[in-house]
């Protein structure tokens, strides 16, 4: 388990999910975020899965799509989506997402969407990520 904690990447234990105490020890004050996302979706179904490489990575989904995947690092966590054209094009008239054009325009093409990354590390990227979460999903919370 000391090595699940010093590290989530860890290949010692990839059949043992991560616990909080591990997260804790790992995401350090970035937890606080990680249980407020956390809270924010309990609706929502949620797998740990471990990736080669990866390490652990939480999906967040309902029945009809993946919301979100959560990637636990050292003091923060990359949280990692996929918009459809339609969503995106939806985003980028919104004017509530003003702050977050730029990111939106300058996300990733792949065959599946766009694909946004944001690093939680603070209550402002946290604020900033569920802004557009709770536009993606309104059934949150």
């Amino acid at each position: 388990m000391k090595k699940l904690i010093q590290s989530m990447k860890s290949t010692a234990y990839p059949k043992e999910t991560p616990s909080d105490k591990a997260l804790k020890s790992s995401l350090g004050a970035a937890f606080e975020f990680y249980h407020e996302l956390n809270m924010l979706a309990s609706n929502y179904k949620k797998d740990w899965v471990f990736l080669k490489g990866t390490g652990w990575v939480l999906f967040v989904n309902n029945e009809n799509k993946d919301l979100f995947y959560l990637i636990p690092q050292s003091n923060y966590f990359l949280i990692s989506l996929t918009l459809s054209e339609k969503e995106r094009k939806g985003f980028l008239n919104d004017q509530d997402l003003q702050l977050l054009h730029d990111d939106i325009e300058s996300a990733s093409k792949f065959s599946e969407g766009y694909a946004m990354q944001f690093a939680i590390n603070s209550k402002i990227a946290l604020d900033r990520f569920k802004q557009l979460l709770l536009k993606f999903s309104p059934n949150l919370g």
